[in-house]
């Protein structure tokens, strides 16, 4: 299972979304073990599938991936993400953390 935590549930900042550290925290409730990556890192990424798909075949179990990230554009097409955040903030995420700048 990959989850692309970007960050937001739709217009809800996950810090108002659910409490502790991310969702990577409820695998092993499901019987998954976990694996938490910086998914603006394209080569990280790389390694987490290539460790998950190791772990799913010594294993025959599923392996959760949480990539933590950070969603540069709206929801949607009918969403303004400049109504509940600042352009500023996603402006220093984009200078920041682009997996493209960083390659």
């Amino acid at each position: 299972f990959f989850c692309r935590n970007n960050g937001y549930a739709i217009s809800t900042p996950v810090e108002d979304q659910y409490a502790g550290d991310g969702i990577i925290s409820r695998a092993p409730g499901y019987g998954m073990a976990g694996i938490r990556v910086d998914g603006n890192d394209v080569f990280a990424v790389h390694a987490a599938v290539a460790e998950a798909r190791k772990l799913a075949l010594e294993t025959s179990a599923p392996v959760m991936i949480e990539a933590m990230t950070y969603r540069q554009g709206h929801h949607s097409t009918s969403d303004d993400s400049s109504r509940y955040r600042d352009m500023d903030e996603v402006q220093t995420a984009q200078d920041v953390t682009d997996p493209i700048l960083r390659m």
